[in-house]
């Protein structure tokens, strides 16, 4: 199956049309679903022939695709933007406030687009998530490398690693699938005790 586009935009011009179609893409996948969206249907929603929009993708899972890698590249831009701009004097707690509330917020900008792509397709994945990952990972390691007085774990690799995937599981937990009446701000604050907790406790030298 082809999921990279045809080709790659330069222009400014090229660069809006895709988001365009990208946009009206996202629009018609959570009003109908996946089965019933098809090429036709996000072009007509983008106000463009479909032959506009074969210029730049393929097929419906190809859109997918670049709609999932344009979603976490957001996401990834946010993070970065709020480890950028630290205070070096933050505490721990503090840091970690500020990248959870990023979080959550990247979420529940488009919430059941983002729960579509999380959901539905997690094979799309695969072929962005190494890149994004170690962005991710990078950043993450940058702030315990600043905490590292602070900071139990002997691999700070491994911490950031370990903090890496407690954060997607949880803030994913806390926007896509928290029970009704559950009070997601209630549960945001408690992923900051559960994080620093595990970076913070203390630790036996003995290997089992």
């Amino acid at each position: 199956m082809k999921l990279q586009p045809r080709k790659e935009p330069r222009q400014a011009r090229s660069k809006a049309m895709v988001d365009t179609i990208l946009d009206a893409m996202a629009r018609v996948l959570v009003e109908r679903g996946y089965a019933k969206t098809n090429t036709n249907l996000v072009a007509e929603a983008a106000g463009i022939s479909v032959g506009s929009l074969y210029q730049y993708f393929p097929n419906k899972d190809a859109l997918i695709f670049a709609l999932r890698e344009r979603h976490v590249a957001r996401m990834l831009h946010l993070f970065e933007e709020v480890v950028a701009t630290m205070d070096a004097s933050g505490s721990l707690e503090s840091d970690f406030e500020a990248l959870i509330e990023a979080l959550v917020a990247a979420h529940l900008v488009e919430p059941e687009l983002n729960r579509i792509l999380e959901e539905e397709f997690p094979s799309f994945h695969l072929p962005v998530s190494n890149h994004v990952r170690q962005r991710f990972f990078e950043a993450i390691k940058g702030v315990l490398t600043k905490h590292r007085k602070t900071i139990t774990s002997p691999d700070v690799d491994v911490a950031a690693f370990v903090v890496q995937r407690m954060l997607k599981a949880l803030v994913n937990a806390v926007v896509l699938i928290a029970p009704p009446g559950l009070n997601a701000a209630h549960v945001r604050s408690e992923i900051v005790p559960a994080v620093v907790g595990y970076l913070t406790a203390q630790r036996s030298n003995l290997i089992a």
